[in-house]
């Protein structure tokens, strides 16, 4: 499957260290400043409160920093039960138009949507996905 992630970075800025936390840093076709904070699974699991209070806190910094508007972002978080990798994470795409929203659902589908056709396609043909693969992130 072709990847959309350009420019794909992984870095540890101040302050995520210590909280076993990633930021991965890339690039969507028409879309400059994409970001997935990541919770390390190696770590344990996280107190959920404090988490997601510093992944706001660093969505609201990561903005600001892009486009100069702590608000012009948007999240994606998928629970457990439907998301690919077992550890916390949430996207975090900076948007300054509502096209760039539209655009960023449009690609998520698009990629979900090529996602169950290829698992429905290596069903038919008798080649099992394994329960891992099968469930996918935003």
């Amino acid at each position: 499957m072709p990847r959309f992630m350009l420019n794909h970075k992984v870095l540890k800025p101040v302050g995520y260290a210590e909280r076993s936390c990633l930021l991965v840093q890339y690039e969507l076709p028409l879309l400059k400043h994409c970001f997935i904070l990541c919770h390390e699974a190696a770590a344990g699991q996280p107190a959920a409160a404090d988490l997601m209070a510093f992944f706001l806190a660093e969505a609201e910094r990561l903005a600001r920093e892009s486009v100069g508007d702590a608000q012009a972002f948007m999240l994606i978080h998928s629970g457990r039960s439907i998301r690919k990798r077992p550890n916390w994470h949430l996207h975090v795409f900076v948007v300054q138009h509502r096209w760039q929203k539209a655009w960023v659902y449009g690609v998520l589908g698009a990629k979900n949507a090529a996602l169950v056709v290829y698992y429905a396609a290596r069903k038919v043909l008798g080649r099992p996905v394994p329960e891992a693969a099968s469930r996918q992130d935003a």
